[in-house]
């Protein structure tokens, strides 16, 4: 049975935890930063002052070459007087969804484009004193067309080799947080024993053509799942199998047949659904 929600928007059975807002005051608010002081009721019923920032919102980018290298960046972060190696990210504008963001912010600060992405996750980088949330993505299919960087910025666009950032890491010479929890999310996708992904592929790719051969890259690969042409002129999937076969049909509709042409691949994580054993091609939807 789903957990009611009280009136915080969290499960009641953590009620015993939850503190409310008595009220609130903006402290500090500059171009970046959005400090607020609440004043709370604590579960026991006492007050407590609370000070954070409030964050619109961030974009972390793993941009991966034809080779399997990686895309960092090294930035010197003021506040700590010192050069960090990270992921290329950014802050989402007003109004901006999060995948707009990390195009924008791919091509302005590293200068590629991308054809595939895929949402690896979410982290909470500071959660004791900011919202701060991240979203996390993978992007495939690289062009470099040149960065664009804001007034003011300087950064190196360098690649490294995954194992490489992960040793760097162990050896203290990458603590960024935000860089080494989208490691644990690169580890976890690549050793997934099963994986169920959907995916949605946008351009010339409406009839049989895509849909019939994205069925056959399936049957190779010998996953579950399904594929349909949609309305609105793109196709869709659920792949499900081991990764490493999800991530070859992937792969194929990246490319799809000769008449094709791909403009954009969106791939996002699923959760296994046991109910799908075979591949099957579904009505337009």
């Amino acid at each position: 049975m789903a957990a009611e929600e009280n009136a915080a928007g969290s499960p009641a059975i953590d009620a015993h935890l939850i503190e409310h807002r008595i009220d609130s005051e903006q402290v500090f608010q500059g171009k970046l930063l959005d400090v607020r002081r609440d004043r709370v009721r604590l579960p026991d019923g006492h007050e407590a002052t609370r000070e954070y920032i409030v964050h619109p919102g961030a974009v972390l980018i793993v941009p991966e070459l034809d080779d399997g290298s990686l895309v960092v960046e090294r930035q010197f972060r003021y506040p700590n007087r010192a050069v960090f190696t990270e992921f290329p990210a950014g802050k989402l504008d007003p109004g901006e969804a999060p995948l707009a963001t990390a195009k924008r912010e791919l091509l302005e600060e590293a200068g590629y484009t991308a054809t595939t992405w895929t949402h690896l996750g979410r982290i909470h980088s500071v959660v004791s004193y900011s919202t701060e949330a991240i979203d996390l993505y993978l992007a495939q299919d690289l062009m470099h067309v040149g960065a664009n960087l804001d007034h003011g910025e300087f950064l190196e666009v360098v690649t490294m080799r995954y194992d490489d950032i992960v040793a760097a890491a162990s050896r203290g010479e990458i603590t960024d947080a935000k860089t080494i929890a989208t490691l644990f999310h690169l580890q976890r996708r690549r050793s997934d024993a099963a994986s169920s992904r959907h995916v949605v592929v946008a351009g010339r790719v409406q009839g049989v053509g895509f849909r019939d051969g994205m069925a056959r890259a399936a049957a190779r690969a010998g996953i579950s799942g399904w594929v349909r042409n949609r309305r609105e002129g793109t196709v869709e999937a659920v792949l499900q199998g081991s990764a490493a076969a999800v991530d070859s049909v992937i792969t194929w509709a990246r490319r799809g047949p000769p008449a094709a042409r791909v403009d954009g691949v969106e791939v996002t994580s699923l959760s296994c659904d046991t109910s799908l054993r075979t591949f099957e091609i579904r009505s337009t939807g």
